[in-house]
């Protein structure tokens, strides 16, 4: 059995809300996409960012939305996601195949999973799904609890 997600890094354009921030199209958040953002972190797994797009304002709809502290890492820019991935898993010292990504684009999965054949990638019209499935099962820790990289302990990605 393959471990279990320890991270699920998310697109936001498209897969948390509707449209784009970067062309001025970023609209309502999705009520799907915030439960499971709500119910995995419940079960301890983390979130992070690898977004394309403008840095600030996709920072600004993040504070404005009030989730910016649900993320634990912040890859946000113009280059490829799987690198943006590969350090979102230096960065909270995770391995790639407990790293898992959602993403609305299938070309921009094909990119992560061609570079990253370990990353487990979805499909955002699926974000619903995602806590049945038993990759996203709650983390059950070994020893004593880590401080997870939230709030005071933001690994900034800049």
């Amino acid at each position: 059995m393959r471990p279990a997600l320890r991270c699920l890094v998310w697109e936001l354009d498209n897969t948390l809300w509707d449209g784009t921030v970067s062309d001025r199209t970023g609209g309502a958040l999705r009520p799907p996409a915030l439960r499971t953002l709500r119910l995995l972190s419940e079960r301890g797994i983390w979130h992070a960012v690898a977004s394309r797009g403008d840095r600030e304002q996709t920072l600004d709809k993040l504070y404005r939305s009030g989730l910016y502290e649900m993320f634990s890492a912040l890859e946000i820019g113009w280059g490829p996601k799987s690198s943006a991935i590969a350090r979102i898993g230096l960065t909270l010292g995770l391995t790639l195949d407990t790293i898992g990504f959602i993403d609305d684009e299938p070309v921009e999965r094909a990119e992560v999973l061609r570079a990253l054949p370990k990353v487990r990638c979805y499909a955002a019209r699926n974000v619903d799904v995602l806590p049945a499935l038993p990759d996203f099962r709650p983390v059950v820790s070994t020893g004593p609890d880590p401080t997870p990289p939230v709030g005071f302990a933001r690994v900034s990605a800049r």
